[in-house]
């Protein structure tokens, strides 16, 4: 075989209702690649990759002082209000903390929690295609599989140069992060069930109660229903 099959499996995707993040932010996934050309290896990744949009329009500083890791921002206020709901939205999902090597990493959560039946689709967050204004930085890119461990999304870049701020500049719909799939999906944003917001429940938070979340994998597992799409 030198091209990937085509065929698609079921997954969706939703945000955390009643969460921090005010329901009228959020966005949608966007497909990005479709096959205009013919060419077997571009049709390979349809379905595959798709672009998760910025909520916010943002300029966020990070770095190191005296007193550790720090961030300052400064929102857009002419595509947001600036009002107190909207700054404690925004120091809900901002967050610094340090690397071993002393360096600052600024992290942004998003609420939204990916849902599959499948127990070998594997999700990646990459770096976005454009729309990304950043200086002194780079974005951390991970991967997980969301069968069993439904999770937030989080996004982190990594100061570059300690002795240097590091700015990172995004643009309210516009890409602020590639999504990633090992498979081709049929993706679609879904109302989540009552059995997927209690098997959530398990490990949703659970880091603030555990030092170390690998040991709680198996009893959380034991929990998932046997579907959930």
């Amino acid at each position: 075989m030198v091209y990937p099959k085509l065929s698609k499996i079921k997954a969706g995707y939703f945000y955390i209702p009643n969460d921090f993040i005010h329901p009228s932010l959020q966005q949608p996934l966007k497909k990005i690649n479709n096959n205009v050309y013919g060419c077997p290896s571009i049709g390979g990744l349809n379905n595959r990759l798709f672009t998760l949009p910025s909520l916010l329009s943002i300029e966020i500083e990070f770095g190191m002082n005296e007193q550790g890791p720090y961030y300052n921002y400064l929102l857009d206020d002419k595509a947001h209000s600036t009002s107190n709901s909207m700054h404690t939205m925004i120091d809900k999902m901002l967050g610094v903390s340090t690397t071993e090597d002393g360096r600052a990493v600024l992290q942004q959560t998003i609420n939204m929690i990916f849902v599959t039946d499948d127990k070998n689709l594997e999700i990646s967050l990459l770096n976005p295609l454009d729309n990304e204004d950043k200086y002194n930085c780079t974005a951390v890119i991970g991967s997980f599989y969301p069968y069993a461990w439904l999770r937030p999304i989080n996004l982190a870049w990594v100061q570059e140069d300690i002795n240097k701020t590091s700015k990172i500049k995004l643009i309210k719909h516009q890409p602020c992060n590639t999504v990633f799939f090992n498979k081709a999906v049929d993706l679609k944003e879904i109302e989540p069930s009552e059995k997927i917001l209690k098997y959530m429940s398990y490990s949703l938070k659970s880091i603030n109660y555990h030092r170390n979340i690998r040991t709680i994998f198996n009893t959380v597992s034991r929990k998932r229903p046997k579907r959930m799409l």
